[in-house]
């Protein structure tokens, strides 16, 4: 059991699950490994990351923002900077009240008020970036004098000297039978066959949704059923091999089931995909910041974790090659050398060596 000179920590994530995930798996393994630790989380006001949090089971401190100022206008812009400005005095007022040893940034745009509070009151700062290009507030955090954390052994524009590669942690969780994690979701007779899990990131993906309905029908795929996670609740069996799963937080069972995934290139998603080892045809949405979403997808490619396409440039032809090419044969079986735990388990450990060389100058051995 490790002994851990942090006795308050301050974990600050908002935004999406992408972000707030990560900070509730690292909290999480904190609590249960760390003595007598005191966690504080902060997220923004938006209800899509009250809904992340309290289906946790955690409380976190709301700062009164909603997002990010900029690409606003006119009175809408005003009034996020009003906000910010004062979740930098609700900040500051909650470092001064809890005294933390250190505030970790999860990314999101809440991570700037604590960013600004902490450089005014001396709160030591780390950045962690899961995306294989840095977010404007973690470029800005690192011009400050944070401490850079990244998920990847790639964090643009940074050199590999300004940063130290920790990975993104993921959520501790097991692997179930692939027939009881089926009953549990509720969706009928097991069909057997391989599945293919399909995620559009927190806030969903219809294209992707068409996409594999339009494809299922194809006598390629008759051994196959699609789990489409972000329908909304109702009769989602979308066709014969398809079938809609209401937005859920808990994945064991879905990353249980999946033989494959077809994703968009969020960096925890697919994070959490290499720590069960499920190949994944990874694409990119188009839209993304400085296009870090292709980044990601490059580099989990170069992995060897599964290959991209571009619904841009590609064409149905494509997409239906390569989610083949990563589709395991159907007698498969139920043998997966791969524990996500373990995967887990080492993220954390890395993360919090990197904590500890920040406060201490410690060379990152923390166990006995």
């Amino acid at each position: 059991m490790p002994t851990a000179c942090v006795k308050r920590l301050v974990l600050v994530a908002g935004g999406t699950g992408g972000h707030i995930c990560p900070a509730m798996a690292f909290g999480q393994w904190l609590a249960s490994t760390v003595g007598n630790i005191e966690i504080t989380y902060v997220s923004g006001s938006r209800p899509l990351e009250r809904e992340i949090y309290g289906n946790a089971g955690m409380e976190a401190v709301i700062l009164p923002c909603e997002g990010s100022p900029i690409g606003t206008r006119g009175a809408a812009s005003l009034t996020r900077w009003l906000q910010i400005f004062r979740a930098v005095g609700e900040m500051g007022h909650l470092f001064r009240q809890r005294k933390p040893d250190a505030c970790v940034l999860f990314g999101g745009y809440v991570s700037f008020p604590a960013l600004a509070a902490g450089r005014l009151q001396g709160v030591p700062i780390l950045v962690h970036e899961q995306n294989a290009v840095a977010g404007r507030v973690t470029r800005l955090g690192v011009r400050l004098g944070a401490r850079l954390l990244s998920g990847w052994n790639e964090c643009r524009p940074f050199s590999p000297s300004q940063f130290a590669p920790v990975g993104t942690p993921v959520r501790s969780m097991k692997r179930l039978p692939r027939r009881e994690a089926w009953n549990k979701l509720g969706l009928g007779e097991f069909p057997g066959g391989i599945n293919c899990l399909v995620l559009g990131g927190s806030l969903g993906s219809r294209s992707l949704s068409e996409r594999v309905v339009e494809i299922s029908r194809l006598a390629d795929f008759r051994e196959w059923s699609f789990l489409v996670m972000g329908k909304e609740s109702g009769d989602n069996h979308l066709s014969d091999r398809v079938w809609g799963i209401p937005r859920r937080w808990d994945m064991e069972m879905l990353y249980s089931l999946a033989d494959v995934a077809v994703v968009r290139g969020g960096a925890s998603t697919l994070s959490e995909l290499r720590a069960w080892a499920i190949p994944a045809l990874v694409v990119p949405w188009p839209g993304s910041r400085d296009d870090h979403q292709s980044v990601n997808a490059q580099l989990f490619r170069d992995g060897g974790h599964g290959l991209v396409w571009d619904e841009v440039q590609g064409n149905v032809a494509e997409f239906v090659a390569k989610l083949q090419q990563l589709g395991p044969p159907c007698d498969a079986g139920e043998t997966f050398p791969a524990d996500p735990g373990i995967a887990a388990e080492q993220i954390n450990q890395s993360f919090l060596r990197e904590i500890l060389r920040t406060l201490e100058g410690r060379d990152g051995s923390w166990t006995d």
